[in-house]
């Protein structure tokens, strides 16, 4: 038995490897949700990053400042850097602003840099930028608070910018997975005649580490490398993986009934714990 875990150990760090490494211009693109507080007067909000800007004659000529959107941009961004940062519309490859959701609310959809900072650009000319930030999640939110802050002058490096994790999704969803799991292999057991406190316990332990393990690798996907995708293929192997070893764990140690019944069990339990796990997947989805 061993061996045998040993090798699906194995077998399931090679399928998920190429999720971990793949090209970042594959699948699922990195987002960024920017929340700007404590602001009350129109202003222009772009993203900079670390980059060197052409002259402004090549820039202006390729980069007018009305583009074919009907976008128009500060002409302050052509020439502007503060410690080595410059507009990301001029550095990435594919030159799109932040868009503007709601009030004060934006969203940059394909591939955003990771280490930035915000500047925010009023009709005077007049400027305020964030301190640099390193987001870490593969759909980040961050918050630039800019309560206290005079915007009647030019202001570098003000406010606070912070990442906002999902804690309460993440809490809710790990409790989803535990207890819905859990529930459903219960009543399974129960529906195969076991009555002793015993095998009760042992199967909620079981399910415990198992769940907790799995959904850390959900988890790792879903908020770091590639939802959705990612959380798929996690599924897909972790519920194999997990399937193959209740089976022999309740095989040897589910004593109350036959080795037969226990295997069965198994088997049928986590059927329908794959079926949970993938529904929670979906239910979560957009949260």
């Amino acid at each position: 038995m061993k061996k045998l875990i040993i090798f699906l150990l194995i077998l399931s760090t090679v399928c998920l490897f190429p999720f971990l490494t793949a090209n970042a211009d594959l699948g699922p693109k990195r987002t960024l949700d920017i929340e700007v507080i404590g602001i009350d007067q129109p202003y222009f909000l772009e993203i900079l990053e670390k980059g060197t800007l052409g002259s402004i004659e090549i820039l202006e000529e390729e980069y007018p400042n009305e583009n074919e959107e009907g976008e128009i941009f500060p002409e302050l961004l052509y020439t502007f850097t503060e410690n080595g940062y410059v507009s990301s519309y001029f550095v990435r490859p594919w030159s799109i602003f932040p868009t503007k959701v709601s009030e004060n609310n934006y969203r940059h959809s394909y591939n955003p840099p990771s280490t930035f900072k915000i500047i925010l650009i009023f009709e005077d000319n007049t400027y305020v930028t964030s301190k640099p930030i390193t987001t870490s999640l593969f759909n980040s939110k961050v918050t630039f608070d800019l309560t206290g802050v005079n915007l009647a002058i030019t202001v570098s490096n003000a406010g606070t910018i912070v990442e906002n994790f999902p804690v309460q999704t993440m809490t809710i969803e790990l409790i989803l997975r535990i207890l819905g799991t859990i529930l459903i292999e219960l009543l399974v057991l129960i529906i195969f005649g076991y009555a002793k406190k015993k095998s009760y316990l042992f199967v909620t332990y079981v399910n415990l580490f198992t769940q907790v393990s799995l959904t850390g690798f959900v988890f790792i996907m879903k908020y770091y490398y590639s939802p959705v995708i990612g959380e798929i293929a996690v599924l897909a192997i972790g519920e194999l993986l997990i399937f193959t070893i209740e089976i022999l764990i309740y095989r040897r140690y589910l004593t109350e009934k036959s080795k037969n019944r226990a295997m069965l069990y198994g088997l049928v339990a986590n059927f329908f714990s794959l079926i949970a796990s993938f529904s929670i997947m979906i239910l979560l989805l957009n949260m």
